[in-house]
């Protein structure tokens, strides 16, 4: 058995339909919120709406950060970078009641600033893109994430022994969520939140 985390980045107030679908298969996701913007691409952010964060977590989803303002990370001073970590680990602490707080980088790089920065604010740090994509070099600040079509590869990956696979969604269809979940599972997969995860890395 290997370990899959679905995750979902942003935080728009239409994701909450996937949290309700993975509460109704029984899948414990993790969503990652932009904590200091009203929208982003012209579509509403959940941070701005404190029932449906409530709503996610009561579900058992995880809330993470998807950073303040959703900049790229590694463009920013030092000064800025602290900013940016700390308001938002703040007001997802004060939403959820965690202290617990893990972030998914905005469109996936970081350097060694962001990762220093981060392991003071944050339990864990996901990427997404090629780096480090099947987590095969378990980093607790730069874990991998990959878009649900390098899924095809996972049977001869867990030849390797895969023991964590984390998959990055947006706004993606329904059916596309549904279709991830039956096909991981028939592949005898453990679902995870991000957190949970970090145990099956042996962290």
């Amino acid at each position: 058995m290997f370990c899959v985390a679905l995750t979902f980045d942003d935080g728009f107030v239409e994701q909450l339909k996937y949290a309700r679908l993975l509460y109704k298969m029984n899948v414990q996701g993790t969503f990652f919120l932009i904590t200091g913007l009203r929208k982003y691409r012209g579509r509403n952010l959940m941070i701005n709406e404190a029932r449906a964060v409530r709503e996610l977590v009561d579900m058992g989803h995880e809330a993470g950060s998807h950073a303040h303002t959703h900049s790229d990370l590694t463009k920013l001073s030092l000064n800025e970078l602290e900013d940016e970590f700390r308001l938002s680990r703040i007001i997802i602490e004060e939403l959820t009641g965690e202290d617990n707080i893990g972030i998914a980088y905005p469109y996936g790089p970081f350097n060694r600033q962001v990762i220093e920065v981060a392991s003071k604010h944050f339990t864990y740090g996901r990427t997404m893109g090629s780096f480090n994509r099947w987590n095969g070099e378990p980093n607790r600040y730069a874990l991998g994430g990959m878009g649900v079509r390098h899924l095809v590869k996972l049977p001869i990956k867990l030849a390797r022994s895969v023991k964590l696979v984390t998959v990055v969604f947006h706004d993606e269809p329904t059916w596309i969520i549904r279709l991830t979940i039956d096909y991981l599972r028939g592949l005898n997969a453990r679902f995870v939140t991000m957190r949970e995860g970090l145990k099956c890395l042996g962290f």
